[in-house]
């Protein structure tokens, strides 16, 4: 005879007509966790569902339609609120959002190169920079960590500086501030950053904060307004400097962004820094 709870069993076949998941998917599913079989024969190792579990199958269903990884999608799932799941998912989605707009933007640079054949049309300027003694935090960071570095770099800086009568607590053309890249950051490379405030006089090193002397030198740069200084719109500055170079002298530090203002305070038509590289002129 069968049992009220057997008979409310659905095959995985069945399941697989009513949730519109493969049978291969509703096995892969089950053998991590993410929708368990609610009973398994142990002589044919046949799976069966109950109707109440349709519902987190037809969510698992659309969310991996979205490419939602299953890890992410168990966290969503497996909340203890449907607030908590709305949050989980929001931020996920709010992320590809992000993510989705630096394609846009890379996409949109690839076209402008290839339409201008690969040539930078942006205005190169060069000057002699003295040589400077820096105090500077130094890390290697991804794209995603870059700003929380930067903003917490020079906070420090300034505070060691400042308390020690060295440094104005801002930045102007006549006392700027740097972030040296000794590497292309983006979302998959890392790569050492300086945080660099320049200063005169003597100051020991304070924690996580070294001191070094650069010498005089040639630089190339480029202004950057507001407006055009997020990464990728950057990328276009970057090489007409790095062209000019290249076809102007030699590279003899590392490329930089050479600050004149207060960026968060700057409107979106402010020069707010120079993209420079160091060179040695032929």
């Amino acid at each position: 005879m069968v049992s009220m709870e057997e008979e409310a069993l659905i095959s995985i076949g069945r399941f697989a007509a009513l949730t519109k998941l493969s049978h291969k998917a509703l096995r892969l599913y089950d053998h991590n966790g993410l929708l368990p079989a609610a009973y398994t024969d142990s002589a044919s190792g046949y799976r069966y569902y109950t109707d109440d579990q349709r519902h987190r199958a037809a969510l698992i269903g659309v969310m991996r339609k979205m490419e939602i990884p299953l890890a992410t999608i168990e966290a969503i799932l497996d909340t203890t609120t449907p607030e908590d799941a709305v949050s989980e998912f929001s931020a996920w989605w709010e992320h590809q959002q992000r993510a989705f707009a630096g394609r846009k933007g890379l996409a949109e640079y690839v076209t402008t190169r290839l339409s201008h054949e690969g040539t930078p049309t942006m205005k190169v300027h060069t000057r002699v920079v003295p040589e400077r003694t820096f105090a500077f935090v130094s890390k290697e960071v991804y794209q995603a960590e870059l700003d929380e570095f930067v903003m917490a770099s020079f906070a420090k800086l300034f505070d060691h500086l400042t308390a020690h009568g060295l440094r104005p607590a801002h930045t102007s053309p006549e006392d700027p501030t740097y972030l040296i890249f000794h590497g292309q950051v983006t979302p998959d490379e890392s790569a050492i950053v300086d945080v660099c405030v320049p200063f005169n006089g003597m100051v020991p090193p304070g924690v996580d904060i070294a001191i070094r002397l650069e010498p005089e030198h040639h630089e190339a740069y480029t202004p950057i307004a507001k407006r055009d200084a997020e990464y990728p719109q950057l990328l276009h500055a970057y090489d007409a400097v790095a062209e000019w170079v290249h076809a102007h002298g030699e590279p003899t530090l590392p490329a930089r962004e050479v600050f004149v203002t207060d960026f968060m305070a700057a409107g979106p038509d402010d020069h707010v820094f120079d993209v420079a590289f160091p060179y040695q002129p032929r």
